[in-house]
């Protein structure tokens, strides 16, 4: 995720506003001022410290007080000759899982606010955050939350999360890094580079909580997996895993899921003879490529890939390894139930491919077709031309009709950011929630493993994503993971002072999460959808209050890509192979012909051969005859018969 570093001090102090019930709100203990600085508490691996700190409230307005364990490690560095490898479980009692006071995020690519590679490769550190009023009663234990950040699988750290909103001041809160981009995706497709190191981490990190969170006053049964954009990607191939899956209880994911076109690469292979080519690894077979790579610097490993914008995300890795992390592909996973479902809040912002739209949209400003806009944004998930020509007469047939001109700028754009929105997130997002709902067919969709579904759709907010690009922020509308602005803490990037307008949507978006997240049910501002029904919850506030409708969302959209784009690409795919194959043996024919031929010419040309060497031969001998008949010599046989 891009980062911004704020400057703030802190929110300044301003009269609250009732939005959530009290029951969500944290009550400060009287005691407050006599809490120490400091708490200590003792894994599996070490004693850790965590530091008394100020969180925000939902309100915005009031601070609670939290003690924060930050920079716990996890898992042994995955440095040295454990890079590209999974994780390393740390050994007992290690002396290096203490608490770090050095702050560390992963090894990335980052845009502010400086442009560069930052982070370090020893970066497996998770931090937890504890009510102190925890601490001084020690009660029924506290439900969990594990957030995954991250919006691309390059960028995002656990530094840019800290407590807040009811997170970490109601329940504990934990927070983690795991490898991004080239050191935590890399895969050669065999067991040299299996990939996936990132899931992997991250597995690692939720049993480290299964094992740990009592300690910090956390019920190990009452974890939720919770990420926006990657990171519900993230929660979604858990979702997907036999193992991970028994690690938490309930899930969150807004803005993708596993079976999302940015969630996984098809070509990892050809990727990382591309990044070896470019730092000077040429080998061509796996175990010698990644032994090459563990050599090269890892800065310059992550600077390459982002030049030369290759991609590493997460495979497939079923046909590399026994022990695979994904296990088949996702969308099949989804559409044959083949997961243990979970209660589960599904959600994405109503204009998240606006982001998209306006990274490329100096590169549209001068095309002369429709199509050609399309295939600019589409062209790196279909490789082969007749995909590529085939969908975008497709996209433009359902997206721009009835127009088809490039006479209205402002429509052609909002009509784009809409194919944007609808192919990379919320198609996939309603793949996952369509086959979550098939396994609750024939059961109480209420209980016990209930889905919820939400689209985000405020624009007006002083906190969004959107001034990362240019471009007005009515068109930009919600933006990607806005969405998650207004329901953690970022503090760790920059944030407009003025946050007074925030504050009902902060109220109206922890209501809900918190609900779910401490009791399992939303409650009234979220539904359980019902299968048979399918209406989701459209959220359409507006200041100072907000409306909240359930409706059917864009269903002929979610079909469009879900059944008729991949039924379209296969199709033309057949035909595409179906050439080839035609021709190929077409050549093969032609090269048999071919071969037959020779070899009767051979043939004829030896047989000719042999009856010219014969007549010759029969030539010359009998006007070798007529010379010695001449001579008065005649020669005969001479006699077999031996007489003893």
């Amino acid at each position: 995720m891009p980062r911004f570093f704020s400057e703030r001090a802190g929110l300044p102090p301003v009269p609250a506003v009732a939005l959530i019930s009290a029951a969500l709100l944290f009550v400060v203990p009287p005691c407050e001022a006599q809490q120490p600085q400091t708490q200590q508490v003792t894994t599996s691996y070490g004693v850790v410290t965590g530091n008394l700190v100020q969180a925000p409230a939902a309100d915005l307005a009031t601070r609670v007080p939290v003690y924060a364990f930050l920079g716990i490690r996890y898992a042994k560095p995955p440095v040295g000759r454990r890079r590209f490898e999974r994780p390393e479980p740390l050994d007992q009692q290690s002396s290096s899982a203490g608490s770090e006071p050095v702050s560390r995020r992963c090894l990335q690519w980052t845009r502010y606010p400086l442009q560069g590679v930052s982070g370090d490769e020893d970066c497996l550190y998770l931090d937890i955050y504890v009510p102190a009023s925890y601490f001084v009663a020690q009660a029924t234990k506290l439900p969990v939350v594990v957030f995954l950040p991250g919006s691309d699988f390059k960028s995002g750290s656990k530094d840019d999360i800290r407590a807040g909103y009811g997170f970490g001041t109601t329940n504990i809160f934990v927070v983690v890094n795991y490898r991004l981009g080239v050191l935590g995706f890399l895969s050669t497709e065999d067991e040299y580079g299996k990939g996936n190191m990132g899931l992997w981490d991250q597995q690692m990190a939720l049993q480290f909580v299964k094992s740990n969170i009592g300690a910090f006053g956390g019920n190990p049964e009452r974890v939720t997996l919770m990420g926006f954009g990657a990171g519900a990607m993230s929660v979604s191939f858990h979702m997907l895993n036999p193992v991970s899956s028994t690690l938490f209880a309930r899930a969150i994911m807004s803005g993708g899921s596993a079976a999302s076109p940015e969630a996984t690469v098809a070509n990892a292979w050809k990727n990382a003879r591309q990044l070896g080519r470019a730092v000077g690894c040429t080998q061509e077979d796996g175990a010698s490529l990644v032994g090459c790579l563990k050599g090269i610097d890892a800065v310059k490993l992550v600077d390459k890939a982002h030049h030369d914008k290759i991609k590493f995300l997460p495979v497939v890795d079923a046909n590399v390894t026994l022990n695979a992390f994904v296990k088949n592909y996702p969308r099949l996973m989804y559409c044959q139930g083949r997961f243990t479902p979970k209660p589960t809040i599904y959600g994405y912002t109503k204009n998240a491919g606006s982001l998209r739209y306006f990274e490329r949209v100096n590169q549209v400003e001068n095309l002369k077709s429709i199509d050609q806009i399309v295939q600019t944004y589409l062209n790196e998930f279909f490789e082969d031309e007749d995909s590529r020509v085939g969908v975008a007469a497709a996209v433009r047939f359902q997206y721009y009709r009835p127009r088809r001109s490039l006479s209205n700028a402002t429509r052609n754009a909002i009509n784009t950011i809409n194919m944007l929105t609808d192919f990379l997130v919320g198609s996939s997002v309603e793949l996952a929630l369509s086959g979550h709902l098939k396994l609750l067919q024939g059961t109480s969709y209420l209980t016990p493993n209930p889905a919820f579904m939400y689209i985000f759709g405020i624009p007006n907010g002083e906190r969004t994503f959107a001034d990362l690009q240019r471009g007005p922020r009515d068109l930009y509308g919600a933006s990607y993971m806005d969405d998650m602005l207004y329901t953690v803490n970022t503090e760790g990037l920059l944030l407009p002072t003025d946050v007074t307008r925030d504050r009902p949507i902060v109220g109206f978006m922890t209501t809900f999460f918190m609900t779910f997240i401490n009791g399992g049910n939303p409650g009234g501002t979220l539904t359980a959808i019902n299968p048979v029904q399918r209406q989701y919850t459209n959220m359409s506030l507006a200041y100072p209050a907000g409306l909240v409708d359930s409706v059917p969302y864009r269903p002929q959209e979610m079909d469009f890509w879900n059944f008729f784009v991949p039924d379209l690409h296969l199709e033309l795919n057949r035909t595409s192979w179906a050439s080839y194959h035609n021709a190929r043996e077409a050549t093969h024919f032609k090269a048999a012909t071919w071969g037959t031929t020779t070899l009767v010419v051979l043939l004829v040309l030896i047989i000719v051969g042999l009856l010219a060497a014969f007549f010759v031969y029969r030539r010359q001998k009998q006007r070798s005859r007529r010379l010695h008949a001449r001579d008065g010599v005649e020669f005969r046989p001479v006699a077999q018969d031996v007489k003893l």
